[in-house]
């Protein structure tokens, strides 16, 4: 088993925007992702916000043990399915963005 470090830790910011009436569809779909990766032992954190100002924008707020295990996950069958099924209720491309703790 492998020990990690904070710097090890990596950060995801990922930003969707649901087309206004698929809403609570894409809020559905991401609830049942999240479920499934908070059960691999390489996720940290996996929280879904929604914007105080533009309520059909949300947030997950992921913390993976380490890179690799983020991308194990994006290419994982739940991620796979999650994004086939969100691709028709977007109204933009989702952005993906990930950080690495400096202080």
């Amino acid at each position: 088993m492998t020990t990690n470090t904070r710097k090890d830790i990596v950060y995801v910011v990922v930003d969707l925007w649901p087309l206004a009436e698929k809403t609570e569809d894409v809020k559905k779909i991401l609830y049942d992702t999240i479920a499934e990766a908070k059960k691999e032992r390489t996720c940290l954190k996996y929280e879904l916000c929604e914007n105080l100002t533009e309520k059909s924008q949300v947030t997950l707020l992921q913390a993976w043990s380490t890179e690799q295990a983020l991308d194990q996950h994006l290419t994982s069958e739940v991620i796979n399915k999650a994004s086939e099924e969100l691709r028709r209720l977007l109204s933009r491309p989702t952005e993906i963005r990930r950080y690495k703790n400096i202080g």
